[in-house]
């Protein structure tokens, strides 16, 4: 395949460098990407250059573009519509590389592999942050998706006031992997569904969870990777969790809510400051902080209504990126 020329413009350098990187030396297509964070000589390059594909900004002058019958997306910070020239920036750079295959027809065979199931942690040292309804906000996004399973692993969670479900918990589920039984076999019955995410009730009795160690987390977490059927499982730590770096090192990414304050901060630093010494750097690499609006916690109504509130669009990005 001949080198493609793919001109880029978007108002924000630090997004360019990282999308126009990613494409030249991770994609395997030969790339050269151009790119233009002000609209004039973006459009006075497409008039006078050779662009494969052009990438602008949501709102620029497509004329240029179709006058010389050059293909283009148009970048955007809304979620993914019906409108197939949409590139939402929020989306993983692996959407966004097979996007620009499908407008050039190149087979998909040609993307990097993803794997087959990805867990996805929520965990934060600071108290009150939003890391439940985090978990289950960035849940109910990704389950429209691909199958996605939550699991609650706080003490006193509330949810199955919240949730009533059929009489199975997590109790269930994590007695089979004590014993090295087969949860599998199990977790039809055991599942109940929040709109379109699966979840597992949580455990009945605190102590429950206390009884697990970290060769019985390893077990049920592969058990449920390798053949649960899920494309993303969600794992919402708590204080039920002695070690939480037990857990926290099966996982793809970890997300930590955190809340502006120093004193919030400095838990957070503490943390990563044990995390690096019980076990590396490696601890750290799948960390991803992030701070919710400074709204004060929404209450809990419809799962529809609150995906709508603000969290409820911080969280939709959030999702956006993982996609």
């Amino acid at each position: 395949m001949s080198e493609k020329r793919l001109v880029l413009y978007y108002t924000d350098p630090v997004f360019l460098k990282r999308f126009s990187d990613y494409l030249e030396r991770k994609t395997g297509l030969e790339i050269r990407c151009v790119t233009f964070t002000e609209e004039a000589p973006f459009l006075d390059w497409i008039r006078k250059g050779q662009a494969s594909l052009v990438i602008g900004k949501e709102g620029f002058d497509i004329r240029p573009a179709e006058e010389r019958g050059i293909p283009f997306l148009v970048f955007t910070e809304r979620s993914e519509g019906t409108n197939e020239r949409q590139m939402p920036v929020y989306r993983s750079m692996d959407r966004q590389a097979r996007r620009i295959r499908q407008c050039w027809r190149i087979p998909e065979r040609d993307a990097a592999p993803q794997s087959v199931c990805r867990l996805l942690g929520f965990y934060s040292p600071v108290h009150g942050a939003g890391q439940s309804v985090s978990a289950i906000l960035m849940g109910l996004n990704l389950a429209e998706t691909a199958p996605s399973l939550l699991l609650n692993l706080e003490r006193y969670p509330g949810l199955r006031r919240i949730i009533p479900g059929s009489g199975g918990s997590l109790s269930d589920l994590l007695y089979y992997a004590r014993v090295q039984g087969d949860p599998l076999e199990h977790l039809p019955e055991l599942t109940e569904y929040l709109g379109p995410l699966a979840f597992i009730p949580p455990v009945r009795e605190a102590d429950d969870l206390l009884e697990m160690n970290g060769k019985d987390w390893g077990f049920l977490l592969e058990q449920l990777r390798s053949g649960g059927g899920f494309r993303y499982i969600l794992i919402d730590l708590g204080d039920g969790i002695v070690r939480p770096e037990e857990i926290l090192k099966y996982c793809d990414r970890v997300y930590v809510p955190l809340r502006e304050d120093r004193l919030a901060i400095a838990k957070w630093e503490e943390w990563r400051e044990h995390l690096e010494a019980a076990g590396g750097e490696s601890c750290l690499a799948t960390q991803r902080p992030y701070r919710l609006p400074p709204e004060n916690m929404p209450e809990w109504v419809d799962h529809r209504e609150l995906r709508l509130m603000s969290w409820g669009r911080c969280l939709k990005a959030l999702a956006e990126a993982e996609l």
